[in-house]
C-alpha cells in the first residue's frame, strides 16, 4: 500500500505543478505578449516585461518549496520514524 499511496503522491505533486505552471504562462503572457502586440509608452512596457519576470521567478521558488514540502512531509513522513541517528 506504501508504493501505491506514493505514486499517487507525485501524481498529485505533478498535477499541482502543471496546474500553477499553466496559470503563471497566462499571467506571463497576458503581460508580456501584451507589451509585443501593441508597444506604447515605454516605462509601462518594461514594467510588463520585469513583472513577468518576476511571475516566472516566483513560480520557480513556488515549484521549489512545494517539491521540498511534498517530499519530506508527504513522502517520507512515515520513514523519518524507522531511522535512528
Amino acid at each position: 500500500m506504501g508504493l501505491a499511496r506514493n505514486i499517487l503522491m507525485i501524481i498529485i505533486l505533478l498535477t499541482l505543478v502543471w496546474a500553477i505552471f499553466l496559470f503563471a504562462s497566462y499571467v506571463i503572457t497576458a503581460t508580456v505578449l501584451y507589451t509585443l502586440e501593441l508597444p506604447g509608452d515605454t516605462i509601462t512596457s518594461i514594467a510588463r516585461v520585469v513583472l513577468g519576470i518576476i511571475i516566472a521567478g516566483a513560480w520557480i521558488l513556488g515549484w521549489y518549496k512545494l517539491t521540498k514540502l511534498w517530499l519530506y512531509r508527504v513522502l517520507l513522513a512515515g520513514r523519518r520514524g524507522n531511522h535512528s541517528n
